[in-house]
């Protein structure tokens, strides 16, 4: 029997989806991508998943789209007049949006590359830990296309001409360059990028569900919206938030996490 695309564990309260292609460089073909959905779905339903990490096996994170599936040289299978190209690249459109709207945390766990759509969805995940020598790249402008999907993403978490830089030129950057960029959250050691990522999503996992769930939709809702709209929705929240604790401790539930901020509160 062939190995699964994707490989699912659970450590702790986090659940890790593995891109499974090493020998192809974890290229996402169309039937990893759903492979994908179906994991992804899995995690959002269990109640007892905090957070999503999402890596790849072998000895990179993913070298990006299947070019069999996005209609390249290679493959004439594809077409415009029957939908099937449509198909084909929606599905890797819905699975960006999916982990941007997330309302569970997500985190991409980079170690040798990602390259091209694997450089995309890590970028579409709300958090990034990666090994000092990882990669990244817009590969495809190398090949004649523009870095679309990239693009939109890296103009939302850089600056123009940054982003564009990155976007059009096709360069190789290292970990440490996207860290100075601020596109990264944690550097880890080579080989230790598990034991980098366990430390980033303790907090996250030991934090009430509820509250870092509400957290990032609120922070989605008024990412574009004037500086107005999004406080007046904040403070719509927390008068919701208020109403609530008057009626029953909200933070019954709160645990260590609440633990750890009393303990900080002491010693500051």
């Amino acid at each position: 029997m062939s190995e699964p695309l994707v490989l699912t564990r659970r450590e702790g309260a986090s659940a890790w989806l593995v891109l499974n292609r090493p020998r192809q460089r974890n290229a996402m073909s169309d039937a990893m991508l759903l492979a994908f959905e179906a994991a992804f779905d899995a995690a959002l339903a269990d109640e007892a998943v905090h957070a999503i990490v999402i890596t790849g096996a072998g000895d990179c994170f993913s070298s990006g789209r299947d070019r069999r599936d996005v209609g390249t040289a290679d493959s004439d299978a594809l077409s415009l007049e029957d939908g099937s190209l449509e198909r084909s690249v929606e599905s890797f459109t819905r699975t960006l949006q999916r982990l941007v709207e997330s309302p569970k945390p997500t985190i991409a766990a980079v170690h040798g590359f990602a390259f091209g759509g694997g450089q995309a969805m890590a970028l579409a995940c709300d958090f990034l830990v990666a090994e000092r020598n990882a990669r990244f790249a817009n590969v495809e402008i190398a090949y004649g296309f523009p870095a679309a999907l990239n693009a939109v993403l890296l103009m939302r978490q850089l600056g123009r001409r940054r982003a564009l830089e990155i976007a059009m030129t096709g360069r190789v950057f290292s970990a440490q360059d996207w860290d100075r960029f601020g596109l990264v959250n944690a550097l880890a050691e080579p080989g230790g990028l598990a034991a980098a990522v366990a430390a980033f999503v303790e907090p996250l996992n030991a934090n009430p569900a509820w509250a870092v769930r509400r957290t990032k939709t609120l922070m989605l809702a008024v990412e574009d919206a004037p500086l107005a709209a999004g406080l007046t929705q904040g403070g719509q929240l927390n008068q919701l938030l208020r109403l609530n604790a008057e009626r029953a401790d909200p933070y019954a539930s709160a645990g260590e996490a609440r633990d750890r901020v009393r303990d900080e509160l002491r010693r500051g």
